[in-house]
């Protein structure tokens, strides 16, 4: 034994001396078999949980058939994760699976002495047509009917935008447990890069020219302060139409802003053991928005002071995250290069692993595939994996082969018990890397609710444990009064534009913007007889609220075959925020040209079964669009 001073740091060899290298890989390995957990001890790695049964392995010196039967899942140490598969496959499961072992505490599970604070964003794009389901992940506030035993679900708070708040909560109306409030920001919570972000400046394209004055003012600003660039801002000199869409850029956070405080704040609900949605479902919302929502979320999120580590979740990635979300991109590689110091663990869950960064597959420390057949995604996401070209068309074929619940885990870094001792960073252990290999594994049942069982015609809804048995339609916040139920447009609104069809139409501007004022007018003041009412639309179910008479106009239907109101409307609002958020103004004909191409308008034999009139004239009275006249042109135009 050399009693040489210099050796004294040197280290001991051994996988359980407590400086050795080996014994800090293992303590970090994002995912553990049974016996190798065994081996270690507990004590080495104190936060565990079962993620499900081991099928079979494919790794240097694993056995095919393992003599293990369970995989671990180490919550305790940082790790970033990509949950892919199609639809069906069991992709959100998993997703839910992982939640339920970083917040719960329940000793079927594992050991988990500190659960964790939980972030998960969702975006719904199915908002713009006026249905909207709750995020898979809230049901988790609810324990399963039988399987849920002693154990305690997590708080879940879910936040969304102010201006859909009412429509929002009757969404999550049926979840027991989950609190709905509106997203609030504090004016400190914005800086000068995420209000960039905010404004989209480097989403792509050329920059809109006002741009430049607003970055040459937030480079005159000693200290960013939002008040004051509000206030500096009202003093520059910027054209109507450039204030108009710098306005619709803020509006947005402006809403926020509006009632922020300290203690209501993205920070406060920063909790451990507590499961957090930011919920950006909205008709008024697009990907690339929700994307600089995120962003900035995202650095508040990890901003925030928590006595645990933290876990962010990107649900249903493939709904908001590409190529020209860049900063939102940028912002999570930057929180994985350095999770092991923010304590950070990431999950993306997507149906589509090519929407995923390169990047992010190259940090991957898990990948947990569920079946899918596109060869294009086989290609995508294998050439980013630690894997022989032989094993890689090993993982090609078991992935097409998967059962539902059944994933193809690849975890590099991941650790499984030898039958023979290895070579383990210049020593012999049982335990190793499971490296270029990869594992089958089943994922285990879930203690809370799912609320992502696929329902079947045959299968009552109630059997699926499905809590809220059906979409709650959103019906955007009304900011002006409209008429009452009594007094509805005369049916000319309703009838078929006969002059109008696809063949014969010569212009999709032909009707004259003087006709709005007289049919406005008409609409207010006179009744349609008894006997010339429409048929009122079903009531929804008792256990959801009852709409308010003021949106009683909205939701009556169209004539036979046509879209309701609601719909088309949402339909338009959607393209008249996309088209704004891209600085284009719309005229009349070219938003009557989409609701037709949307199927808004077509009837039989390719006719209109919905006067576009109407659904503008439906949509001016709600307060969402004016209508304005710019010398031969009539243009469309948000209010909010």
């Amino acid at each position: 034994m050399s009693t040489h001073p210099h050796e004294a740091l040197l280290g001991n060899d051994g996988v359980h001396a407590p400086e050795s290298a080996e014994l800090h890989e293992l303590q970090t390995a994002p995912i553990l078999t049974s016996d190798a957990l065994e081996y270690l001890g507990s004590r080495s790695i104190p936060q565990t949980a079962v993620y499900g049964r081991l099928l079979s392995q494919r790794a240097t010196g694993l056995p095919i058939l393992p003599d293990t039967s369970r995989v671990y899942i180490n919550t305790d140490t940082p790790f970033s994760a990509l949950v892919c598969g199609v639809q069906g496959s069991g992709k959100s499961h998993s997703t839910s699976v992982l939640l339920e072992s970083c917040l719960i505490t329940d000793k079927r599970l594992g050991t988990l002495p500190e659960p964790l604070s939980a972030l998960v964003f969702h975006f719904d794009t199915a908002a713009g047509g006026g249905l909207v389901q709750p995020c898979e992940a809230a049901y988790l506030a609810a324990l399963h009917a039988t399987r849920g035993g002693v154990a305690r679900a997590p708080p879940v708070k879910v936040l969304v935008l102010p201006n859909s708040l009412n429509s929002m909560q009757r969404v999550y109306a049926g979840l027991p447990g989950v609190s709905v409030e509106a997203l609030r920001f504090s004016s400190a919570d914005v800086n000068a890069g995420r209000l960039l972000s905010m404004m989209k400046v480097d989403e792509g394209g050329q920059p809109p020219l006002y741009i430049e004055s607003i970055l040459t003012l937030l480079r005159s600003m000693e200290e960013f302060d939002y008040t004051t660039f509000r206030q500096l801002l009202e003093q520059q000199e910027f054209s109507s139409s450039q204030r108009s869409m710098l306005n619709l850029r803020l509006a947005l956070l402006d809403s926020c802003l509006e009632g922020g405080n300290h203690q209501n704040r993205v920070a406060s609900h920063v909790v451990q053991g507590q499961l957090t949605i930011i919920d950006l479902s909205s008709p008024f919302m697009d990907g690339t928005s929700a994307c600089g929502f995120f962003d900035l979320i995202l650095g508040l999120f990890m901003e925030s002071d928590c006595a645990t580590g933290k876990v962010v979740v990107l649900d249903e990635a493939h709904k908001y995250l590409s190529e020209t979300s860049s900063r939102l991109t940028e912002s999570l590689l930057t929180v994985i290069r350095q999770q092991r110091h923010l304590g950070t663990r990431v999950v993306i869950s997507t149906q589509e692993p090519t929407v995923v960064p390169p990047k992010f597959l190259d940090l991957c420390s898990i990948v947990i595939a569920h079946r899918f057949q596109s060869p294009a995604w086989l290609k995508d996401m294998l050439g980013h994996v630690a894997a022989s070209d032989s094993d890689r068309e090993m993982i090609s074929e078991t992935i097409l082969g998967l059962r539902t619940g059944e994933c193809v885990m690849i975890a590099p870094s991941g650790v499984a018990k030898r039958d023979s001792p290895v070579q383990f960073n210049g020593s012999k252990s049982l335990v190793g890397p499971i490296g270029k290999g990869y594992l089958v594994v089943r994922s285990r049942l879930r203690i809370t609710r799912d609320g992502g069982h696929s329902l079947l015609a045959s299968r009552s809804v109630d059997r699926v444990d499905r809590v809220v048995p059906e979409p709650v339609p959103i019906v955007p916040q009304i900011s002006q009064p409209v008429a009452q139920p009594a007094i509805v447009p005369e049916d000319v609104w309703n009838a078929p534009d006969d002059a109008w069809t696809t063949a014969q139409a010569t212009s999709w501007d032909e009707d004259p913007v003087d006709e709005w004022a007289a049919a406005a007018e008409a609409s207010q003041t006179k009744k349609r007889p008894e006997s010339a009412k429409p048929k009122v639309a079903p009531a929804l179910k008792p256990s959801l609220p009852t709409p308010s008479p003021s949106t009683s106009q909205s939701t009556l239907p169209g004539p036979s075959g046509a879209p309701s109101s609601e719909k088309a409307v949402g339909t338009l609002i959607a393209f008249l925020d996309k088209e704004r958020g891209n600085g284009n103004r719309v005229t009349w004909g070219k938003a009557k040209k989409h609701l037709y191409e949307k199927q808004m308008l077509k009837g039989g034999a390719g006719k209109p079964a919905a006067n576009a009139k109407a659904i503008f004239l439906d949509a001016k009275q709600a307060g969402l669009l004016k209508i304005t006249q710019d010398g031969t042109e009539t243009y469309l135009e948000l209010l909010s």
